[in-house]
């Protein structure tokens, strides 16, 4: 027994130095927001198969690295996992999302995170892989919101949140619009709200990379050539934009790409009749009524409410905050919108108080 004991003892005086050491391997730059475990436990626990991954690799960078390590220098991950980051990979998770694992949220209620994650190996939906990243798998968050600032300039968002089934509205990534259970009926937009190939509205489901570019020079990698919430010139997008056929806005806002908002049908060629009003069509910005965000609300047709933080809500440089909005109701049909459908704080509306 004194033997074993003793055995014992060595083994764990021996392992204790290796682990410290890997343990200071960790939390180096921008990694660390996400790995942040020990270096063994991140990359899959102290056993000699995991080990051997690296300590019985022939790639050199791995060598130098390992070598850096014993002689007690300090270390990164790019040491051995180079230079590329997430960023420069997305086209590879694009192509080849069902070549890696991702995790399915599991149920939850409206507006809230999940509680827990469900690995699928491999991943048969893009979005479960894009949750390995952006959702609360991968980060903390209060209110959705995590303090991780992402190449947008805007903190990561809890996109499994934003996504979810009991939300009042969210793009059909988990769902189709059918299937969106917080969703007040009529929950589809009609069919000529819709461009092609997104006509067969309530039952088809979209894609993360449908609305991004992996690549794109543009903030968030929206599709190449596209702006939301801003114009090309920093200017917020307005109804008065799309009436005036002003900035490209066929090609370059971003919703319109899959919504044709204004042509032959509905109000003054307007799909929907809040847009058609004469004291919204002119210069009123789009996020006065609608959130910054596309992903999902708590809200119903994706309108902004005023009580909303950012970056949700659109707040500019002076600290003024463009959504108005306090309440909405969903109508029953696009072109059946009136007063007593929301609510507002700005004296401009004032018939809606």
């Amino acid at each position: 027994m004194k033997r074993i004991v003793m055995t014992f003892a060595a083994l764990l005086a021996m392992a204790v130095p290796a682990m410290a050491g890997h343990v200071a391997a960790v939390g180096q730059g921008t990694c660390s927001f996400c790995h942040k475990n020990n270096l063994i436990t991140q990359h899959g626990g102290f056993a000699a198969t995991v080990c051997q991954t690296c300590h019985n690799s022939t790639n050199q960078d791995v060598m130098d690295t390992i070598t850096a390590g014993v002689a007690g220098q300090q270390y990164a991950c790019s040491n051995c996992h180079g230079a590329q980051s997430h960023l420069d990979k997305h086209g590879d998770y694009v192509a080849n999302f069902s070549q890696y694992d991702g995790v399915q949220p599991n149920a939850t209620a409206a507006w809230t995170s999940p509680t827990g994650y469900t690995a699928v190996q491999p991943a048969t939906k893009e979005y479960q892989l894009c949750y390995k990243c952006h959702s609360t798998y991968a980060f903390t968050a209060t209110n959705g919101v995590s303090a991780i600032v992402g190449p947008s300039g805007k903190p990561f968002t809890d996109k499994a949140r934003e996504f979810n089934p009991a939300n009042a509205s969210a793009h059909p990534v988990q769902v189709p619009l059918n299937s969106q259970t917080g969703s007040a009926a009529p929950r589809a937009l009609r069919a000529n709200q819709m461009k092609a190939p997104w006509t067969a509205v309530g039952t088809q489901v979209m894609k993360c990379s449908d609305c991004h570019t992996p690549g794109s020079t543009g903030k968030s990698m929206l599709i190449t050539g596209t702006t939301w919430p801003t114009r090309p010139d920093g200017k917020l997008w307005t109804l008065g934009d799309v009436r005036n056929n002003a900035g490209n806005w066929q090609t370059t806002l971003f919703c319109a790409r899959c919504h044709p908002l204004k042509g032959s049908g509905g109000s003054s060629g307007w799909y929907n009749n809040v847009h058609s009003e004469s004291d919204h069509e002119n210069n009123v910005a789009c996020v006065a009524c609608h959130s910054v965000s596309p992903h999902g609300l708590n809200h119903g047709r994706f309108i902004g409410y005023n009580s909303d933080p950012a970056p949700y809500a659109y707040i500019d440089s002076t600290g003024k905050k463009a959504q108005v909005m306090t309440n909405f109701r969903k109508a029953s049909s696009p072109t059946s919108y009136g007063e007593g459908n929301c609510t507002a704080l700005t004296s401009a509306c004032d018939e809606h108080k």
